[in-house]
């Protein structure tokens, strides 16, 4: 009798699990994918900030280049039959 109790409530809990996420998973997913989203906007595209009218700054001083730095020669290897 208590093999068939603990069969009996496994089966319910499988069934309401399943019952439950036919229900709640798209809604589930939904909320996810949206959060994600969310965060992949704000880390691809930054809040754009109001320009300073008091700037003191020139345009040409903000907008440097990063030097690159040369790592090493290049060697051009040919092969030898």
């Amino acid at each position: 009798m208590v093999f068939l109790k603990t069969i009996l409530i496994i089966l319910l809990v499988y069934f309401g699990v399943k019952l439950l996420a036919k229900y709640f998973g798209p809604l589930l997913l939904k909320y996810i994918f949206k959060k994600v989203q969310k965060n992949m906007e704000k880390q691809f595209n930054p809040p754009q900030q109001e320009p300073r009218k008091n700037s003191h700054k020139s345009s040409k001083t903000s907008k440097r280049k990063s030097k690159e730095t040369k790592v090493g020669e290049y060697i051009d290897y040919e092969e030898i039959d």
